[in-house]
């Protein structure tokens, strides 16, 4: 097969820059600073549990979970969902133990309603966060929903 001398002349072009890359000197995005040593974790804060809801800042904010929310306490995998055992209503209960789920949590994509929290509504914490007890991580002018 008959190569063309256009054909040719790209190749070697091609690889010619990347020859030339290759050599260059290379550059820190951050410019002459050095990456720092390894610095210590941060301390970590304590979860505030009030046991009470806590107010949203913003129209849509799915509510923090005013408890502690640990993997060992309350596990959340493919098996098991302790969430369920107190924010869920019970077969022959009028009421559930805590805050119940909304219902959007029991419709799917298709806005079919099931018995169980669908797929997508199922993992809490994908949404749900515990709240802490921690200062500000930057200054803000933010002003609660809440606080209008």
């Amino acid at each position: 097969m008959k190569l063309s001398s256009f054909s040719i002349a790209f190749v070697l072009f091609f690889l010619a820059s990347v020859a030339a890359t290759a050599f260059a000197d290379v550059k820190s995005l951050r410019g002459t600073i050095d990456v720092p040593t390894t610095n210590s974790a941060p301390q970590l804060e304590g979860v505030i549990r009030d046991k009470e809801n806590v107010a949203r800042t913003f129209e849509e904010q799915p509510p923090v979970i005013p408890h502690e929310s640990t993997d060992e306490k309350y596990a959340i995998n493919l098996r098991e969902n302790k969430c369920l055992d107190c924010h869920m209503k019970q077969p022959g209960k009028d009421e559930a133990k805590s805050v119940e789920m909304g219902e959007s949590h029991f419709i799917d994509r298709n806005g079919k309603k099931h018995d169980s929290p669908v797929g997508a509504r199922y993992f809490c914490d994908q949404c749900h966060v515990p709240q802490v007890d921690a200062p500000p991580l930057v200054g803000t002018t933010f002003q609660s929903v809440a606080a209008k």
